[in-house]
């Protein structure tokens, strides 16, 4: 035998199969290919080769069975029991050739045995009637006695929709031979169209898994148009939610190929994250409409804010000849109203520089502007000087609509605290981010406040916040989120809690999302008063 070292049988005393000891020796590594046997199945494969090599005894004369072993040498015409190798044992796996590429090669590649040409796009298809019947397109066709495709072996389909190229057609009709098929993302518009018109769901679907899979900044607009255009809801749906995440922080994605009605659409979303505060917001939208006003402006990755800034408020300012009058006053400019009614003017308005920005652009009508004056003051006497100011309620609804808007980017785990601009009423809130925990703070002390001598000095003041945390990947979607309920926070003078903490496995940079307000939004006296919107717009010099 040499040196061939035998499979031990069991029970084998001198390297048993199993062991009793309680330190077995450590197992040896298999490579990939080896099939692991446990103890039921390596009896079973012994008998079965047991009974192979009985029968082989008595059948050993028999014809068949020497016509199989004639050529075969003796000393591997019978198996010895107590020589086993594993390698017998062991199953061996071979792939055969796969019947579905066997079909995709000679029906649908060669055309044998086409009982039915289909000519699209100036190129003929040389299919089965029996294959495109899959489709709810093609089964209505030949088997509807109404059409006079039914009987015809050659057919030429009109495609109305540009989306539908022949290299779609092509994948749509393998589709109907091959269980797989590969589509690239930079395609997958084009078969979804495509798959649309010949109703094939299961093609849908799987162009549905690939949007989703390759949603980034250089596909979420043309998804989302795709994704409403036929009817695949949960592509747009994310891209939507996409986009209210990402529009105020990504540096690839194009504003200004985003259409006026996405934008506005955006704009209307709850989920939309601000970044910083409610001018910041303004900024976005008057640089999209300088982008859409001013269609050969190329937007540059390398130009940063303060120089398109200057930029635009010199377009701006020079746009009108009229200075009694602001843009959304002319007819051909009003198209834009929803964008900017949209804005939280009254949060803006908290803040001297901003509302001297909105003056100066003069895009917004003074009379939109107006009327929020009142508002704000009677916020203001409310929370400093009202005795329900510790005891009000916000409606969720209301709260999610005229709540003040801040947001950040923790760009690591670091301790950090912070304000946002703006005059809140008189309420300070300070923001502190250590620890993996997030608190707020009502700040009292006016000497650390940009509003000296202003901050409400009430024992007790009550806010409402909701906030929210986001985790994205590098192409900008979800990773992560947490998001809390519309909370009460009642806050003694200086008195700082806890809000929110941040999971371990969350990794920076997070996005941060706060929705705060320190008053009710429908006051009795304030619903009693009524404005008069249609005043004459008054010009306010505040430069």
């Amino acid at each position: 035998m040499g040196n061939y070292v035998p499979f031990l049988k069991r029970g084998d005393s001198s390297e048993p199969l199993e062991s009793n000891t309680p330190h077995n020796p450590k197992p040896k590594k298999r490579k990939l290919n080896e099939f692991k046997l446990d103890d039921s199945e390596f009896t079973e494969s012994v008998n079965i080769i047991l009974n192979y090599s009985q029968n082989s005894e008595t059948t050993r004369h028999d014809s068949e069975f020497n016509n199989i072993f004639s050529k075969t040498p003796k000393k591997f015409q019978r198996i010895q029991p107590d020589l086993i190798k594993p390698e017998l044992i062991r199953p061996c796996r071979k792939k055969m050739k796969s019947t579905s590429c066997y079909i995709y090669k000679t029906l649908f590649i060669n055309g044998e045995n086409s009982d039915i040409i289909v000519r699209a796009l100036n190129k003929d298809w040389q299919l089965h009637k029996l294959y495109l019947c899959q489709s709810p397109y093609f089964d209505s066709m030949f088997k509807g006695s109404k059409w006079k495709e039914s009987n015809q072996t050659y057919i030429e389909i009109s495609i109305p929709d540009e989306n539908i190229t022949e290299r779609a057609l092509h994948i749509s009709f393998g589709s109907f031979y091959k269980e797989e098929i590969e589509i690239m993302p930079i395609e997958v518009i084009n078969v979804l169209a495509c798959a649309s018109l010949f109703s094939l769901e299961g093609l849908i679907q799987q162009c549905e898994i690939i949007m989703l899979e390759n949603l980034n900044a250089h596909t979420v607009l043309a998804y989302y148009e795709a994704g409403n255009l036929y009817g695949v809801n949960k592509v747009s749906e994310k891209c939507l939610k996409w986009l209210c995440e990402n529009l105020m922080i990504s540096e690839e994605l194009k504003l200004n190929s985003i259409s006026l009605n996405l934008f506005e659409k955006i704009l209307n979303m709850n989920e939309l994250i601000i970044i910083q505060v409610e001018t910041d917001l303004y900024s976005l939208c008057k640089k999209w409409l300088y982008f859409d006003l001013v269609k050969d402006f190329k937007e540059e990755a390398n130009l940063d804010s303060k120089s398109w800034q200057k930029i635009a408020n010199e377009f701006f300012k020079n746009l009108l000849i009229d200075k009694t009058k602001c843009l959304l006053d002319y007819d051909e400019y009003k198209k834009y109203i929803g964008i900017f009614k949209k804005i939280r003017l009254q949060h803006i308005m908290t803040d001297l520089p901003s509302l001297k920005l909105l003056y100066n652009d003069r895009i917004i009508p003074v009379e939109w502007i107006e009327p929020l004056y009142s508002k704000n003051w009677l916020n203001l006497l409310f929370v400093d000087q009202d005795k329900l100011s510790s005891e009000f309620e916000v409606d969720l609804v209301d709260f999610e609509k005229e709540g003040l808007r801040f947001g950040r980017v923790l760009s690591d785990d670091q301790p950090a605290t912070w304000r946002w601009v703006g005059f809140n009423y008189g309420v300070d809130l300070l923001v502190t981010h250590a620890a993996r925990t997030l608190t707020i703070k009502r700040n009292t002390i006016n000497m650390h406040s940009p509003y000296r001598g202003l901050l409400s000095n009430k024992t007790m003041l009550r806010i409402f916040y909701i906030i929210k945390l986001v985790e994205l990947d590098d192409n900008g979607n979800e990773i992560w989120s947490r998001k809390s309920e519309l909370t009460c926070l009642d806050l003694t003078r200086s008195e700082e809690k806890l809000i929110l903490s941040v999971d371990q496995k969350v990794k920076y940079p997070i996005l941060l999302n706060l929705l705060v307000s320190a008053h009710p939004f429908q006051h009795t006296l304030f619903n009693s008063i009524q404005l008069n919107e249609q005043t004459p717009s008054t010009s306010l010099n505040l430069a």
